[in-house]
């Protein structure tokens, strides 16, 4: 297997849980320095101390919940040398048009310019350095529970459900399917499983609390000045009133970070008050994406980025390409 001595690595030197106040959550896994939502990228992850490992879900033609970031294949797969006649009109290549047996046949890279071809994070793991077979929900989960085994770590489940407009308007239920396999795995038998569901669309939030009884944590994820494709108000659901109203269904919210907080041209934080306002209604707040090589404006390091995050907005948690840096940021 190419990537077993990777695997083999990365176990070495594993980094104890953070302390129960501050959470780190790893973006696609150790993106920074693997390929997103690759079994190593996890693996990496779960070693550097991450307390939870996002899994981003759409869905194949044949309904498999598929480990992907977005519907489209051609931005990380050979997908269009393999398969051409399969582009829509778009000149896209989605997800829901492949059975899961095709889709695991084509080799997965760092992602890349689809004009170009160049990797889009220069600095990053190499586009060539490394292919991989995308893999399902079910078997990422009992990846993790392995690791879970055998480090005697418990790492937690962060699950995005995918754009489940766009799959309900292709006549698929995408967050029906993640919540069958998330039942599966026993993540829907506690309100303490140790599982987080997100999602940008609030509509399908309310499904999973109301239509079908999860018992677990939810979370609000924010768009910038967008609405969302369930109609969904993210500057609405980010004012005090709009809080309260999430606060009677989800668990937590993960605004983008210009709601939290923006730098100044002298490299000065100024924070806003959606922390505080989501903390009156009992709200847990993750922010990020935390990324070394992609700062906000005017930012001045990424140990700013996190002093500025916890100390000076207050936020409970943080997403990050780069878990090993914002758990010894954290635990120094």
């Amino acid at each position: 297997m190419k990537h077993l001595g990777l695997l083999l690595a990365v176990f070495l030197a594993p980094t104890p849980l953070l302390a129960d106040e501050h959470q780190v959550f790893a973006h696609r896994g150790a993106s920074g320095y693997l390929p997103e939502h690759s079994l190593p990228a996890k693996a990496m992850a779960h070693a550097q101390g991450a307390d939870f490992l996002e899994q981003d879900v759409v869905l194949t033609q044949d309904n498999v919940p598929l480990v992907l970031h977005d519907i489209h294949l051609d931005g990380i797969t050979d997908v269009a040398s393999r398969f051409p006649e399969r582009k829509r009109k778009d000149g896209r290549y989605y997800a829901i048009d492949f059975t899961l047996k095709e889709i695991k046949q084509l080799q997965a890279t760092q992602r890349f310019n689809l004009k170009t071809r160049d990797t889009v994070a220069p600095e990053r793991f190499p586009i060539n350095g490394y292919t991989y077979q995308l893999h399902t929900l079910d078997e990422e989960i009992r990846f993790i529970q392995g690791m879970n085994f055998s480090t005697g770590r418990d790492v937690g489940l962060f699950t995005e459900i995918k754009n489940p407009s766009f799959h309900q308007a292709e006549g698929h239920d995408v967050a029906k399917a993640v919540f069958d396999v998330l039942s599966r795995h026993g993540y829907a038998d506690s309100k303490d499983a140790n599982c987080w569901v997100q999602c940008f669309e609030q509509t399908t939030l309310k499904r999973f609390r109301e239509e079908f009884g999860w018992p677990g944590r939810l979370m609000m994820i924010y768009y910038g000045n967008k609405t969302g494709a369930d109609g969904s108000n993210y500057d609405y659901l980010a004012t005090p009133d709009g809080l309260k109203e999430l606060a009677t269904f989800v668990d937590g919210v993960f605004p983008n970070l210009p709601r939290v907080v923006t730098w100044d041209e002298k490299g000065q934080p100024h924070v806003s008050n959606f922390t505080s306002a989501a903390h009156q209604v009992g709200l847990r707040v993750i922010s990020g994406v935390a990324r070394r090589d992609n700062l906000p404006k005017n930012c001045p390091s990424l140990p700013a980025l996190h002093e500025a995050l916890f100390t000076v907005a207050g936020v409970d948690d943080i997403c990050t390409d780069f878990p090993d840096l914002s758990v010894q940021w954290l635990r120094p």
